[in-house]
């Protein structure tokens, strides 16, 4: 029913907001990236859970439809914005979403299931904060300005110095490519999980009632196909965008030093309480 869905939903939101405050206040980096890991998990499956259960009762007018949401990134002309723009991207496309992006990168709409947009906010509002932190951190040693960036015009490259601009656009691309990459993994493993819980499942009651198990019908990856197909047919219903968001367009040159350290904060990002970006 609708209150047992929104029952739910907190629930879900409850748990992986426990599992990211274990992550803050975790011993080692290892044991933060296992609670982040976990987190992702949870809101994969909880989503596959809830997939399943619309392809069972498809007929079931009660059911969670897709719905759009605008999330606030920050105020306007912050040069930041674009970077929590593409994290949020990569959080969003991870759990199911679409997005629609400002032309001033300043907000963004998400289209999806309710549940899905929850976890991506979720997520993304501890990371985004811890990315800007390390990455000002970072930037403060000055590690970058011993780099060389080559610009290339006309065919001909030539070699200039280090722009903190380019070393700190540098250091948030690899950044969110490694959470990209981590959220990626754990949402495959939980959905790896659910088909071998489901698999048993099957087996299980195949033997105690003699019948042939029910398949791969209700697998998760079959599953959260049918949501990403029920979600892009809302979103081309749904979205007024126009035009191609060029806020993410990249700067010349990078810096070998800024990548290193991204990508190494991303991997040990301890996630703190979820403060929201776009405000102080």
């Amino acid at each position: 029913s609708g209150g047992a869905d929104v029952n739910g939903r907190n629930v879900a939101a409850s748990v992986r907001a426990k599992l990211l405050n274990k992550a803050e206040r975790s011993a080692t980096p290892e044991e933060a990236q296992l609670y982040f890991d976990k987190a992702q998990a949870l809101a994969t499956a909880h989503s596959i859970s809830l997939a399943r259960a619309r392809l069972q009762h498809p007929g079931d007018v009660r059911a969670p439809q897709p719905v759009n949401r605008t999330i606030r990134i920050g105020e306007p002309r912050r040069h930041a914005n674009r970077h929590l723009i593409a994290l949020m991207a990569a959080v969003a496309s991870v759990n199911g979403l679409r997005v629609d992006i400002a032309h001033n990168s300043t907000y963004v709409i998400a289209y999806g299931f309710p549940d899905d947009i929850d976890a991506a906010e979720q997520l993304w509002s501890h990371i985004a904060t811890q990315m800007i932190r390390f990455g000002e951190q970072y930037l403060a040693t000055d590690t970058w300005r011993s780099d060389e960036r080559i610009v290339v015009r006309a065919g001909w490259g030539r070699v200039r110095p280090m722009t903190k601009q380019t070393a700190r656009a540098t250091y948030y691309t690899s950044f969110i490519d490694t959470i990209r990459l981590r959220l990626a993994e754990a949402h495959d493993r939980a959905v790896q999980r659910a088909d071998e819980q489901a698999a048993s499942d099957q087996s299980l009651a195949s033997e105690s009632s003699g019948s042939e198990a029910l398949g791969s019908e209700t697998g998760a990856a079959l599953a959260l196909r049918a949501k990403d197909e029920a979600v892009g047919s809302f979103y081309q219903q749904s979205s007024t965008a126009r035009g191609t968001w060029t806020g993410g367009s990249s700067v010349i040159g990078r810096s070998r030093s800024a990548s290193a350290a991204g990508s190494r904060d991303a991997h040990a990002v301890r996630l703190g309480s979820a403060t929201q970006v776009g405000g102080r």
